[in-house]
C-alpha cells in the first residue's frame, strides 16, 4: 500500500516531530531526563548524545543510529549514506524538541565555527572557534536550513512551512530504507483551520436567504471538525490529476497552487465543484466563506475572512533562503505521484 503523501496533525506549538508520521526520532521514551551539558558534548532529554569532534559533530541516538555532520556540511550515516551538503551549517531538530545549531565556514581553517544546543529557554554553546566550551548564550538567531531527525534518528527531512502546511523533503535515509521512506510529505496542521472554521458563522450573521444555508452548513461542519480532520490520519487521493484527498464524513480537501492568493486549501462537501470554505496560506492567511451567488462578476468569497492563528513560527518559509519556491517544488512532486 503506498505511503500517504499528506497527513493531518492537531498539535500546537511546539509541533513535535512525531506529528509528521515518520517515527519518534530514535529516542529513549521510557524516562525522559534533563538536558546534561559539558564542554563539547551534551545528552538531550531523550537520550541523544552529541559530541563535537575534530571530524565534525556526531550524534548517537538511543536506537543505535549514528549521524555525523562533517566540516564540509555533508551528513553521513555509518552504512555509507550521505546527504546535503549544508555548507554554511544546519539546525538539526530532534524528536525531544531539542535543536542543535551548527554553523560552518568553508573559508576558514576551523570549519566548524559554532555549535549551540537549544532546549526550551536554555541555549548553551558547546563549540566555538575550534575548541570545546560550555557557555550560556543569551540569544542565538538561526537563519539557515532546518532539518528534522525522524525515523530511528537517521531519516532526515528538511521542513518548510507555509502557514499551517508543512512541506517535508527527504535529505538522508539509511540504505535499507531508501525504498520505504517517503521522498516528500505534506503535513496539515489542522488546529488553525478548524478554529477559523468555527469563527466563520459568527462573522456572517446576514439574513440574506442565499447566504444562510451556506453559513448553516459551515456551522454543522465545524461541530464535526474532530471527526472530519482526525489527528494522525494519512489521506487517500480522491483525484490523481489534482491535489485532492478524501476526508471522513464524505468531505474532500484540495490544495490549489494557482489562482487568487495561492496556495490555498479548500474544503468540499463530497464531489461538489465549489468549495464550502477556502483557507489562504502564508503571511496573512485567512479562512473565507465561498460566495453562494453565482452571477457574473460576483466575488469569489463572501465578506471578510477570519485570520488564521499563527503556528509553527520557526518553520515558516524565509525569503532569504527562497524556501517558498522549495516548498512549492515539494508540493508539485507530491502531485506527480
Amino acid at each position: 500500500m503506498p505511503l500517504p503523501g499528506i497527513v493531518l496533525a492537531d498539535d500546537v506549538d511546539p509541533v513535535p516531530l512525531a506529528a509528521f508520521g515518520l517515527g519518534m526520532g530514535g529516542l529513549d521514551t521510557r524516562r525522559p531526563g534533563p538536558l546534561r551539558v559539558a564542554a563539547g558534548r551534551c545528552t538531550t532529554p531523550g537520550g541523544i548524545v552529541v559530541q563535537c569532534l575534530g571530524v565534525g559533530v556526531k550524534l548517537t541516538f538511543p536506537s543505535g543510529r549514528e549521524l555525523l555532520l562533517a566540516p564540509d556540511g555533508v551528513l553521513h550515516l555509518r552504512d555509507g549514506a550521505v546527504g546535503g551538503p549544508f555548507r554554511t551549517g544546519v539546525e538539526l531538530r530532534l524528536g525531544d524538541a531539542t535543536r542543535l545549531r551548527i554553523k560552518l565556514s568553508q573559508a576558514q581553517r576551523r570549519q566548524v565555527r559554532e555549535v549551540v544546543v537549544v532546549h526550551g529557554e536554555r541555549q548553551l554553546r558547546l563549540w566555538r572557534r575550534g575548541r570545546p566550551v560550555r557557555e550560556s548564550v543569551r540569544s542565538n538567531f538561526w537563519g539557515g536550513p532546518r532539518v528534522c531527525c525522524c525515523g530511528d534518528g537517521g531519516e532526515l527531512y528538511r521542513a518548510i512551512a507555509i502557514g499551517p502546511l508543512i512541506a517535508l523533503d527527504r535529505v538522508l535515509v539509511p540504505v535499507t530504507r531508501e525504498q520505504d521512506a517517503p521522498t516528500e510529505r505534506l503535513v496539515v496542521l489542522t488546529e488553525p483551520l478548524t478554529r477559523a472554521l468555527g469563527e466563520l458563522p459568527r462573522v456572517h450573521r446576514s439574513r440574506d436567504p442565499d447566504l444562510q444555508p451556506a453559513v448553516a452548513a459551515v456551522a454543522a461542519t465545524s461541530r464535526r471538525a474532530t471527526t472530519i480532520f482526525p489527528a494522525g490520519a494519512g489521506l487517500r487521493r480522491a483525484d490523481h490529476k489534482n491535489l485532492r484527498w478524501l476526508l471522513r464524513g464524505g468531505y474532500e480537501l484540495e490544495l490549489a497552487l494557482h489562482g487568487p492568493r495561492a496556495p490555498r486549501l479548500a474544503l468540499f462537501a463530497g464531489r461538489a465543484m465549489r468549495p464550502m470554505v477556502e483557507w489562504t496560506l502564508g503571511m496573512g492567511g485567512a479562512a473565507f466563506l465561498t460566495n453562494p451567488r453565482r452571477e457574473p462578476g460576483a466575488s469569489r468569497w463572501r465578506g471578510n475572512g477570519v485570520t488564521l492563528a499563527p503556528i509553527a513560527p520557526e518553520l515558516q518559509e524565509r525569503r532569504t533562503l527562497r524556501e517558498r519556491q522549495l516548498a512549492l517544488a515539494i508540493i508539485r512532486r507530491v502531485r506527480q505521484r
